[in-house]
């Protein structure tokens, strides 16, 4: 416990190989709490089914997750949406939206910055 925190500490907001990194505490099944925080929030943290999380890239630095999740409500039910520095992660309870969604957003503009939004290959990887 004690080195995970110091972990947590040291590592938290550094980069690995160029990238922000997000260092958290590893929790059971059901000790995640509903709800969020300025990174994300707005759903579960289970891993999605195929096909319904997004990649978000080409983010304003100054989006947040209400924001992200706010706009992408347009095109279906959004259960969850998380934000890093410049791209972020939207999941949709199915797949069909989640489809509507790349069609529809890829290329729109948000927060002054042409959107990137695909399929989301790092499911399960999480922020």
């Amino acid at each position: 416990p004690q080195d995970a925190a110091r972990a947590i500490r040291e590592l938290q907001n550094s980069e690995l190989n160029g990238r922000p990194i997000f260092v958290r505490e590893d929790r059971e099944a059901g000790g995640f709490r509903r709800g969020g925080n300025r990174r994300g929030g707005g759903g579960s943290h289970n891993v999605p089914a195929d096909g319904t999380q997004l990649f978000v890239g080409n983010l304003s630095y100054d989006t947040n997750w209400r924001e992200l999740k706010d706009y992408f409500r347009q095109i279906g039910e959004v259960d969850r949406a998380d934000v890093k520095r410049g791209f972020g992660t939207v999941r949709f309870t199915n797949a069909d939206d989640a489809q509507a969604a790349i069609e529809r957003l890829n290329g729109t503009e948000l927060g002054g910055r042409e959107l990137e939004v695909r399929l989301d290959e790092k499911v399960g990887g999480g922020f």
